[in-house]
């Protein structure tokens, strides 16, 4: 049996969907939360508690603009809700809005 809708019509009808629509159907939403011993996390100093960083081994969060980072302000962070959000560098996973890495990047 053909497929009922050609690859142009899917993408159409995608790129007139309402964004809302499309987020709660393909986003990570309700994905699991990032583990403290997750590799990656562990490999760039994630924590849920932006405040809890220890600045001797990550220098970045101890810098001049240090004190503001978090992921609610950093411009690879897609919020989700007033706690949490998504970051493409934990794919899959959604991260704490108060957190940071050290990957963070000025907004």
């Amino acid at each position: 049996m053909p497929c009922r809708y050609n690859r142009r019509q899917f993408l159409r009808a995608a790129a007139l969907a309402p964004p809302g629509l499309l987020l709660a159907r393909f986003s990570h939403a309700q994905g699991p939360v990032v583990a403290a011993d997750d590799p990656t996390a562990t490999a760039l100093g994630y924590v849920a508690d932006h405040t809890e960083v220890d600045t001797a081994k990550w220098p970045k969060k101890a810098g001049a603009n240090g004190a503001g980072q978090q992921c609610t302000n950093c411009a690879i962070y897609q919020a989700l809700d007033d706690d949490f959000g998504v970051c493409p560098i934990f794919a899959g996973k959604r991260v704490h809005a108060a957190g940071w890495c050290n990957s963070w990047v000025r907004k």
